[in-house]
């Protein structure tokens, strides 16, 4: 008899994820949202899937050790988060608070010229969920 074995490989999701629909390039709409809202995003090495799509990636981390990063969803060879194809920017936000600080992040990130349409994506039914971790290389 067959014995039969589970692999459960369940994680608790320790980020959150917000939709970003705009038409400013990249490096304009980070250029704006360090304007607005006092952070200080700068462009980092690009997200790399599949070692053939690249996305543009710029990051944040605050004294406090908040982690921000904005990644674009589409590349020359195809998105990101191809269930997601209206979405034009994804922000990852690591931050322990994020629920008391939530409303009033997005509502503020609205306010932005730059930015059309902000929404959260539950992350946990996401089946490109691993898309969203970075692995930056330590000095």
């Amino acid at each position: 008899m067959k014995k039969r074995f589970t692999l459960d490989c369940s994680r608790e999701v320790e980020f959150s994820v917000l939709a970003i629909n705009s038409h400013a390039k990249g490096y304009k709409l980070c250029w704006n949202i360090n304007n607005f809202m006092h952070m200080n995003f700068e462009k980092v090495e690009d997200q790399t899937i599949e070692n053939e799509m690249t996305f543009s990636r710029y990051k944040y981390s605050t004294d406090e050790n908040i982690e921000y990063n904005i990644v674009t969803n589409r590349s020359k060879k195809g998105y990101l988060i191809p269930d997601q194809k209206s979405v034009n920017y994804f922000l990852i936000i690591n931050n322990q608070n994020w629920a008391a600080e939530k409303k009033e992040f997005i509502s503020k990130l609205k306010e932005n010229k730059e930015v059309l349409l902000v929404f959260e994506i539950d992350v946990e039914k996401s089946k490109y969920i691993d898309r969203f971790i970075f692995n930056d290389k330590k000095d």
